[in-house]
């Protein structure tokens, strides 16, 4: 029998990698869990890229401008990291990328004596991370390479047991503010849309089933939307777990113009904020370009975007709650204020 191809033993060594992961995050107690998660599902990640991009006979090295392989300080050649690796193989409206994304920024975030808290507020984002994994070693190396049947539903109690929905807001109110602040900016940063994709962030709804059991009966039985009986719609619509409402495009539809957007802010924030204060926060956030920008639409689209019809620059609600929580600071504030251009501040040592 041929030897095996190295890459297959990258390959097996990021399932070993993803097991790993899983079996930390499904122990019991409050022991730095998602920090294990996250690296162990960094390191199976990395070698699934690896395993792939080998297999495809591409480049795992890094090369200098010469083409030869860099060398590592402590010897060996440096291998291609795990961004440029995802950046090579997924585009950058894959959610699969930015599920990835985020977790490897939530890592440096984490206060592990807040750590379980941390882990319940980003709870259907892990399982995306796994999920997508799984899908990912199916659809590259097919089936026989899959992991589900060596992956087991965990038991737990904590999220299906009555008051947990109060529980779950609980731990949200004393995750520290600077963790929250991060996750909701990373959020605001991705394309609209990205954040409700299920391989971004994973959501289930679980209904207990009473009836009698069948020889075929699984403990979890995923049924689509539209399989659902109308007394199953209805006690979902109840519980407010599935909802789709469609709404005709309309442009500008929730926008904001720079007046509402001011007035909304100043409302809510204890410091003056006023049209001269917005000025500031645009060019200090690079919301948007210049007023003689030769590109008018070179925006960030999540908190801004310009109206070709009435031009005029439109604001969306995301960009009244991220000034709401970084003007909070008053060192943010105050470095919003005094924020100068570049060009500005040549033309006044100059003078």
């Amino acid at each position: 029998m041929a030897p095996r191809p190295k890459w297959w033993h990258t390959l097996q060594a990021s399932k070993g990698e993803v097991r790993l992961a899983v079996d930390l995050y499904n122990r019991s107690g409050n022991e730095r869990q998602l920090e294990a998660f996250i690296v162990h599902m960094n390191l199976g990640w990395t070698k699934l890229l690896q395993a792939r991009t080998e297999s495809d006979g591409g480049e795992l090295y890094e090369r200098d401008a010469r083409g030869w392989r860099r060398k590592h300080p402590e010897g060996g050649y440096l291998y291609k990291p795990l961004r440029t690796l995802l950046g090579e193989q997924f585009t950058v409206t894959d959610p699969r990328l930015s599920n990835i994304t985020f977790f490897q920024g939530l890592r440096n975030q984490i206060e592990h004596r807040h750590e379980a808290k941390v882990a319940a507020l980003v709870a259907g984002r892990t399982q995306a991370l796994l999920i997508n994994y799984e899908q990912t070693l199916v659809e590259w190396f097919g089936q026989e390479e899959a992991l589900g049947s060596e992956l087991r539903f965990p038991l737990f109690v904590s999220t299906i047991t009555e008051g947990a929905a109060a529980a779950v807001k609980a731990l949200r109110a004393q995750i520290p503010r600077g963790v929250l602040d991060w996750v909701q900016d990373f959020d605001a940063s991705l394309e609209p849309g990205l954040t409700a994709d299920q391989r971004f962030d994973f959501r289930i709804y679980l209904v207990p089933h009473k009836g009698p059991k069948t020889q075929a009966d699984a403990s979890m039985t995923f049924v689509r939307e539209e399989e659902l009986t109308a007394d199953q719609r209805a006690v979902l619509n109840q519980v407010q777990t599935i909802i789709r409402e469609k709404h005709v495009p309309v442009e500008d539809l929730n926008g904001l113009k720079a007046g509402e957007v001011v007035e909304q802010v100043a409302a809510r924030l204890d410091a003056t904020f006023n049209m001269h204060m917005h000025t500031q926060a645009w060019k200090f956030y690079g919301v948007r370009p210049p007023s003689d920008s030769t590109d008018r639409t070179a925006t960030k689209p999540q908190f801004c975007y310009y109206n070709g019809t009435f031009e005029q620059y439109i604001y969306t609600p995301a960009w009244v709650e991220y000034l709401v929580r970084h003007l909070a600071s008053a060192e943010e504030y105050a470095a919003v204020r005094r924020w100068r251009a570049p060009t500005e501040t040549a033309s006044a040592a100059s003078s």
